[in-house]
């Protein structure tokens, strides 16, 4: 009689082989032999640096080798697994789950399809899962044929509080055009992925390692991105007036490192780190004093300056993962979405988020990629993120 597996298990590997199938073959491998049993959901991600990769055969290879029914993937800079990261380096991660009592569905949406969108209830229709499913997502998008802000608005409407987990390719980051893989298709447009419910939760943290500066203020106008008043005042005189007042290596900080932090939850009376949404700072008008910020700005908004550094990065992360669960001997896995100015390029050495979970939390199968943003929720609702990490404990 063929034992069938009834508990859910995890496994993760990661291969640097030169030769792409080669490198398929023993991550796909490695998992099954981990796994012993039956795979239900595998996340693959692929550095855009190999000769000859085509997306499209990637499903099929996989299978041979890991029987999944579901497929989720994405090119990248670079990947994670265990407490190996590889960045600007050929290489391949993955993340086998088996996942009993857990309904996974695979979906995939064209530009066209999100740019149609005009009521939660479309996105729902389209997707065929329901709220009271009370479904997870993991989510993977193209950065240049997708509106994520607006995609993300569209899941916090239609599914709230329900988390979404991912992140965008970054094979541009390469200058290689995207690719998604979903099931046994791949997609060059538009965004991926997978839907759980039943017996499954998410652990999320979501770590953006930055520290205010100076003190919030409210927005007393703006327009879409532009910031045109800040506390009554021209924002651009009100940011030299803060960095003013710094210690001279914030000061020099600022000069590449200086970043806007719009707050989410109004009702605090005051404001401290992991308060904020963390947006770039993109430019300024001299003439008026106005800053234009990513993301779209209303009146009545508070808005703080920050800083990043490793240092903050590194704290930041910590306490984030002090707060997660002991594993209790049940089993878990974790997706792991870092962003591509992370890494050795911001710690100065390679392996640092991935093998700091490791250290505090593990050992746990961990897989995932280098994104050119990251998705996750902070205070039940999802944003996009950069400069972030975004970590899913599935259990």
């Amino acid at each position: 009689m063929t034992k069938v597996a009834t508990k859910k298990a995890f496994a993760a590997a990661i291969s640097t082989d030169p030769d792409w199938r080669k490198a398929l073959e023993a991550v796909a491998l490695k998992a099954k032999a981990q796994l012993d049993g039956p795979c239900d959901l595998a996340a693959i991600f692929v550095t855009e640096l190999y000769p000859g990769l085509v997306a499209a055969e990637i499903p099929g290879l996989i299978r041979k080798y890991l029987p999944c029914p579901v497929l989720l993937g994405c090119n990248t800079s670079g990947v994670i697994s265990e407490g190996r990261e590889v960045e600007a380096e050929p290489a391949v991660s993955l993340l086998a789950m088996r996942l009993p009592g857990v309904k996974v569905s695979p979906f995939a949406l064209t530009s066209a399809e999100l740019e149609s969108f005009n009521s939660p209830a479309q996105l729902i229709e389209s997707l065929d899962i329901f709220p009271t499913d009370k479904p997870k997502f993991l989510v993977l998008a193209d950065p240049m044929s997708c509106d994520i802000e607006e995609f993300v608005s569209d899941f916090n409407e239609a599914y709230p509080k329900a988390p979404v987990i991912g992140g965008l390719a970054s094979g541009p980051a390469l200058r290689k055009p995207s690719w998604l893989l979903v099931g046994g298709e791949a997609y060059t447009k538009g965004a991926v992925g997978v839907a759980l419910s039943g017996d499954v939760d998410f652990e999320i943290i979501v770590a953006q390692g930055c520290r205010p500066v100076g003190k919030p203020y409210t927005i007393t106008k703006a327009d879409g991105h532009v910031l045109q008043e800040l506390g009554g005042r021209p924002p651009l005189e009100l940011l030299r007036e803060t960095l003013s007042m710094l210690p001279a290596e914030d000061q020099a900080l600022a000069r590449h490192s200086l970043f806007a932090g719009v707050v989410m939850n109004e009702v605090r009376a005051k404001f401290k780190r992991g308060d904020f949404v963390i947006r770039n700072i993109m430019g300024y008008e001299a003439q008026s004093g106005a800053i234009m910020i990513g993301a779209n700005l209303r009146k009545g908004q508070t808005l703080q300056f920050q800083l990043r550094d490793a240092e903050t990065s590194d704290e930041d992360l910590r306490a984030h993962l002090a707060d997660l669960k002991d594993a209790k001997g049940e089993p878990r896995g974790a997706l792991l979405v870092s962003c591509c100015g992370r890494g050795r390029g911001l710690y100065g050495a390679p392996d640092h988020d991935s093998g700091l979970v490791q250290s505090m939390k593990g050992p746990l199968p961990l897989a995932g990629f280098f994104a050119n943003g990251e998705l996750g929720p902070v205070g039940g609702k999802n944003y996009i993120y950069g400069y972030t990490t975004s970590l899913a404990v599935i259990r």
